[in-house]
């Protein structure tokens, strides 16, 4: 990201509207400082690093090799930070590849209301999805297509081949994140809006959202490419891949089977994905409906979904009880080894050896201690 020339140059020139003196600034999630160092050189007054990898001791090196002020660095979630003062300006990278994928937008949400000052600003401040029918065979045979071809190593040991087709319906209801030139992929129409977001008013970040798109162009389709566009100060930058490429990749969603579309057409697309939920989408030409969703892509069982439903009251396993039991005795009088060993005594038969048993405390004093 520190390389990426089309998205950093476009935070740079709405930073340089937004910051000056006496202009505080949090860069959010800020990594290795790239966008928080932009606003240091452009004189920010105050610029909060908020980053909970210890990567930002090494933004810190790098501030210090370039002689940087007026920096600040909170290795926390935002969650857990603490401001004296609320902040000026915001700026974040919290758009997933998808604008809603890895769900980020909600701290920002959070960063927002607890630390943006009175007319203050988020860069970005909007963000829209759109998506495109495409045809791409190739890919679509690569991902989807090949589970029904027999696979070729069978042959080469003189062994029958084996099937497996079963796994291709789990195939087809998954989405894939891949660099543009792999795609290969050719727009059966115009690209269109799935759904805008306001990031200074959004409570939700989710999507439920139904388009129409022409077909322009007769042949195979196999899915939609969904790519999201920033709306940073007064200039809107796309991830489309159009103008340059940057971190960001596009999502290829298969259909379940491909269809065979002629100019004139209708393809009517709807998607749905709540907060930290699955996507789902559904795909409508004529008579034609397929829908998927990222729920059917991997096996689940009944007792998988009877622990995931609302109205499950669970009890603590083995290794639940020995967690909590360390969480109690995590109070600064005993090393991760002195209670590995004493969890090994207390709670016999739930690990392997004492190297399990000290990996499972070492886990739980970083995320918890």
């Amino acid at each position: 990201m520190v390389f990426d020339g089309s998205r950093n140059c476009a935070y740079a020139r709405a930073l340089a509207k937004a910051v000056g003196p006496e202009i505080s600034v949090m860069d959010l999630g800020a990594g290795l400082g790239v966008h928080g160092f932009m606003a240091s050189r452009l004189g920010a007054g105050a610029v909060h690093l908020v980053e909970p990898s210890p990567v930002l001791s090494l933004a810190e090196e790098v501030a210090r090799a370039n002689s940087l002020q007026n920096i600040y660095y909170h290795q926390c979630r935002v969650q857990e930070l603490q401001l004296a003062a609320p902040v000026d300006v915001i700026v974040s990278v919290f758009t997933g590849n998808f604008l809603l994928s890895e769900d980020l937008l909600p701290a920002l949400f959070f960063a927002r209301d607890k630390f943006l000052g009175p007319g203050g600003r988020l860069l970005p401040d909007r963000g829209r999805m759109e998506v495109v029918p495409v045809s791409a065979p190739d890919y679509y045979h690569q991902q989807v297509g090949r589970w029904t071809a027999y696979p070729e190593y069978a042959a080469a040991i003189s062994l029958p081949a084996l099937d497996y087709a079963k796994a291709r319906r789990f195939a087809a209801n998954a989405l894939y994140y891949d660099a543009w030139d792999a795609f290969d992929a050719t727009a059966l129409g115009d690209p269109v809006g799935l759904t805008e977001l306001d990031f200074a008013t959004a409570v939700n970040a989710s999507c439920d959202s139904e388009v129409q798109v022409q077909v322009e162009h007769a042949g195979a389709c196999h899915g939609w490419l969904g790519w999201f566009q920033i709306k940073l100060a007064d200039e809107w930058f796309s991830t489309s891949g159009e103008a340059a490429t940057t971190h960001w990749r596009p999502v290829f969603l298969p259909l379940e089977q491909p269809l065979s579309v002629e100019v004139g057409d209708t393809l009517e697309f709807s998607l749905k994905r709540p907060e930290f939920g699955e996507w789902s989408w559904i795909t409508r030409h004529g008579a034609t409906r397929q829908r998927q969703s990222t729920f059917l892509s991997q096996p689940i069982s009944p007792e998988q979904l009877r622990r995931s439903s609302d109205h499950f009251q669970p009890n603590l396993s083995g290794r639940g009880e020995a967690a909590c039991w360390l969480l109690q005795n995590m109070a600064g009088k005993a090393t991760v080894s002195q209670l590995a060993s004493q969890v090994i005594a207390r709670f016999a038969g739930i690990f392997l050896n004492y190297e399990e048993a000290l990996d499972f405390v070492k886990d739980l004093a970083r995320r918890h201690g």
